[in-house]
C-alpha cells in the first residue's frame, strides 16, 4: 500500500467523505449514542468540503479520512478516520496538516473539542501532546445530550 497524502478537498469528495464520517462516527459513537449514524449523508457534506481549510487524507486514491482547520477560532474543527485505516499515520498526518495550516494562519495555541466518553480519540490527542482545558461545554446532537472535553496545544513559532 502506498503512503497516505493529504491534500485540499473539492465537490468530488462529499460522498467518500460522509462515508468516512458515517463510518467512523459509528465506531466512535455507537457505543454511548447508539445508531445515530445509519446511512452516510452526501448531501450535508456538499458544502462542507467546500469550506476552507477543508482536508482529505488518501491512500491509494481512495479518501481514507478529513480534517479541517478552522483558521477564524483556532481550532481543529473536524478530524475523523476510517476505522479499517486507523493505527496507520493517517490521523497524525490529518492532525499535523491542519495544525499547520492554524499555525500560518497567525494562531500560538490549537483548541479542538471531543465528546469525553469517546476514549480513543481523546487517547490520541493527548498522544500528541494536546492537553485538556478543564472547560467542557454541552450541547444536542440528533437528539443525544453531548458533553465535549476542550483541548489545547501550544503553537511554538
Amino acid at each position: 500500500m502506498g503512503a497516505v497524502v493529504v491534500r485540499t478537498a473539492g465537490p468530488a469528495d462529499a460522498g467518500p467523505v460522509a462515508g468516512v464520517f458515517a463510518r467512523a462516527g459509528r465506531a466512535a459513537w455507537s457505543s454511548f449514542l447508539g445508531d445515530v449514524l445509519a446511512e452516510p449523508d452526501v448531501p450535508l457534506w456538499r458544502d462542507r468540503v467546500r469550506a476552507d481549510g477543508f482536508l482529505v487524507a488518501e491512500r491509494d486514491g481512495t479518501v481514507v479520512g478529513f480534517a479541517r482547520a478552522d483558521a477564524a477560532t483556532g481550532e481543529v474543527a473536524l478530524l475523523y478516520v476510517d476505522p479499517a485505516e486507523q493505527g496507520r499515520g493517517t490521523g497524525r498526518a490529518l492532525l499535523a496538516a491542519v495544525v499547520d495550516r492554524l499555525r500560518a494562519a497567525g494562531w500560538d495555541r490549537a483548541r479542538l473539542r471531543t465528546e469525553e466518553r469517546n476514549a480513543g480519540p481523546r487517547a490520541f490527542y493527548e498522544r500528541a501532546g494536546w492537553r485538556p482545558t478543564g472547560e467542557v461545554g454541552e450541547r444536542e446532537w440528533a437528539g443525544r445530550r453531548l458533553r465535549e472535553v476542550w483541548y489545547a496545544l501550544d503553537l511554538p513559532g
